[in-house]
C-alpha cells in the first residue's frame, strides 16, 4: 500500500493487504540503502498472527518517492507523520541499524500522543553509530566499494551457512544496495555518523524497549547495545549467536522469536 505525505507516495508492505482496525500495528524500518524486503521473514509471520504490518520503504528508498534525507531526526519526523496517517490505535516500532536510530528518535518525538506507542525494538543498534572515514569516503566516491565493505562486514560468512535453503544473504544485500538510488548510501551513512540525539531520545522514551544484537556484529558492536540496555530499567536485550549485523537473514528465527515474545508482552491490553 502507499501512504501520501505532502503529495509524495511512500510505500509500506502489508503482507495481508488489509489494515484491520482492531489489530495492533508493527512498523518495520530498514537500514542504510536497503528496503522493506529485509523484514520479509519476520513481517509475514506477524501479518498472519493478528497484527497489522507496515514494512516501510524510507523516502528515496525502494518503492517510495522523494529523496533520501540528511538527518536521522528528519527521517524520524517523517516516520511520525506516516504513523499518524496510518490507521491504528497501538504501534510497535522495529528498526534495524540506521532504522533503529530512526525508530528511537521517532519514539522520543512521538511521546505519549495517541495512537499509543506500545513498544520499541532496536535491532543491530549501537550508539554512537560512528562510520569509519574509509567507508564514508568510499560511499561518496565509489559506492560499489562501499557496498562490498558493508556486505562483508555485515556477515559472519560470505560463502554459505545460510539458515534458509537456496538463499544467499550476502549476495542479496549486495544486489539490493547496487539497486539503490545514486547518493543514497553516502546520505544515509552521513546521517548515522552525525546523529547525536541518542541519550536524550532514550531518556524521553518510556515504552518498553528491546535490543536485539548479533554476537559477532562488527558494524554495531553488541557491547554498545548491552550498555544502553543495562542502564535502562524499561529495556531488555537478546544476544543472538552465529550472526553479525545482517541479523534478520543470518538468524531469522531468532529475531522473529525475540520480537514475538517481547511484542506479545507489550500489547496494549
Amino acid at each position: 500500500m502507499y501512504l501520501q505525505i505532502d503529495g509524495i507516495d511512500y510505500y509500506a508492505y502489508t503482507a495481508a493487504h488489509v489494515i484491520n482496525p482492531t489489530f495492533e500495528t508493527i512498523v518495520f524500518v530498514h537500514g542504510t540503502s536497503m528496503d522493506h524486503s529485509v523484514w520479509a521473514l519476520q513481517s509475514r509471520y506477524f501479518a498472519y498472527h493478528d497484527y497489522n504490518i507496515l514494512a516501510i520503504d524510507l523516502p528515496g528508498h525502494g518503492h517510495s518517492g522523494g529523496d533520501a534525507l540528511n538527518r536521522v531526526e528528519d527521517y524520524a519526523a517523517w516516520l511520525v507523520e506516516m504513523m499518524q496517517q496510518a490507521d491504528g490505535q497501538c504501534f510497535h516500532l522495529v528498526g534495524h541499524s540506521m532504522g533503529a536510530l530512526i525508530c528511537l528518535e521517532a519514539a522520543a518525538q512521538y511521546g505519549q500522543s495517541a495512537p499509543t506507542l506500545c513498544s520499541l525494538s532496536l535491532v543491530g543498534f549501537s550508539y554512537p553509530m560512528t562510520v569509519t572515514p574509509v567507508l564514508l569516503d568510499a560511499a561518496r566516491d565509489n559506492p560499489t566499494e562501499a557496498y562490498s565493505m558493508m556486505t562483508q562486514w555485515s556477515h559472519t560468512s560470505a560463502i554459505g551457512g545460510e539458515p534458509n535453503p537456496g538463499f544467499w544473504s550476502a549476495g542479496s544485500q549486495m544486489s539490493m544496495m547496487e539497486n539503490s538510488r545514486p547518493g543514497t548510501v553516502f546520505t544515509d551513512l552521513t546521517a548515522c555518523n552525525n546523529y547525536q540525539g541518542g541519550p536524550e531520545a532514550i531518556e524521553k522514551t518510556s515504552c518498553p524497549m528491546l535490543f536485539i544484537s548479533g554476537v559477532q556484529d562488527k558494524m554495531a558492536p553488541a557491547k554498545l547495545a548491552r550498555k544502553e540496555a543495562d542502564n535502562n530499567s524499561n529495556a531488555e536485550i537478546v544476544m543472538l549467536p552465529r550472526c553479525g549485523h545482517s541479523i534478520m537473514s543470518e538468524n531469522p528465527d531468532g529475531v522473529r522469536d525475540s520480537l514475538r515474545h517481547f511484542i506479545t508482552k507489550s500489547k496494549n491490553d
